[in-house]
């Protein structure tokens, strides 16, 4: 089972994400949650929007959740999708964006890191086809957004938007978060 929950910036899609975790292992004590986390502490920002995620999730859930916080050095996403794919795990992806991001803004020439995110694109859609884990993944939605200004920008808009088609056509639900609001797409 795949439930995708796209929407904008502070949209409410991962507190509606982390609500349907909730849910789910409350209702089915037996699973084992998992929380993989694809942003990467730079910046003090950044840093405070990670301890706020945190701190939340502390609060909210009803039982423990296992925590992966990805490096991409050592342990990049497919890694720890494939450790958890077992019928007895439920995980949450928080989130895509950052993921996409990430590859794109590595330190390689723009045309390398495509090329290494079309990999993992590959990767992750052949993943979802035949995964035996529940699964619940946050996006981004870029679709609603400002062509960007520069060809950074604009490949990472096409490349998450491409990305975010492809895994809404996996998905068993789709929901759309606006203001809070969840509008269900599937």
């Amino acid at each position: 089972m795949i439930n995708l929950f796209i929407g904008g910036v502070r949209s409410g899609k991962s507190d509606a994400a982390e609500n349907l975790l909730n849910k789910i292992i409350t209702q089915q004590p037996s699973l084992k949650p998992a929380y993989i986390a694809t942003s990467v502490a730079f910046g003090e920002e950044t840093i405070s929007r990670i301890k706020k995620h945190q701190q939340s999730r502390q609060s909210r859930f009803t039982q423990s959740i296992a925590t992966y916080e990805l490096d991409y050095q050592k342990t990049d996403l497919l890694d720890v999708l494939t450790e958890l794919n077992s019928s007895e795990h439920v995980v949450l992806i928080e989130c895509l964006s950052t993921w996409v991001g990430w590859y794109l803004s590595a330190d390689s020439t723009l045309q390398q890191n495509l090329n290494n995110f079309e990999q993992q694109q590959l990767k992750l859609l052949a993943f979802l086809e035949t995964a035996k884990c529940s699964i619940i993944i946050v996006t981004g939605e870029v679709g609603c957004g400002l062509i960007g200004a520069t060809t950074l920008q604009r490949r990472y808009a096409d490349k998450l938007g491409e990305l975010n088609q492809q895994v809404a056509a996996s998905s068993d639900h789709v929901y759309l978060l606006t203001a809070g609001i969840t509008q269900t797409l599937k």
